[in-house]
């Protein structure tokens, strides 16, 4: 459940911070499903697949200025 959380595009960035109980999503309203093979990992300002295979741009990028995110929000029923 609490893999959606990491998929790489709002509102799914947004939904099931619970990693053990979604009680507290379902509570608040952050809970979502989505099938397993439509999860996308990442974030979305750091899209480069390059970079993100290597350990060194992966240690640099906590120090980067701010991006802007490389995709828009999708609507859950548009994945």
């Amino acid at each position: 459940m609490h893999k959606i959380h990491h998929h790489y595009v709002l509102p799914y960035t947004d939904s099931n911070y619970g990693n053990i109980f979604s009680v507290w999503d379902r509570l608040f309203g952050t809970f979502t499903t989505l099938d397993r093979t439509e999860i996308i990992y990442g974030v979305d300002t750091f899209p480069n697949e390059l970079e993100n295979s290597s350990l060194t741009h992966l240690l640099q990028q906590p120090f980067h200025k701010c991006r802007k995110p490389t995709t828009t929000i999708v609507k859950k029923q548009d994945i």
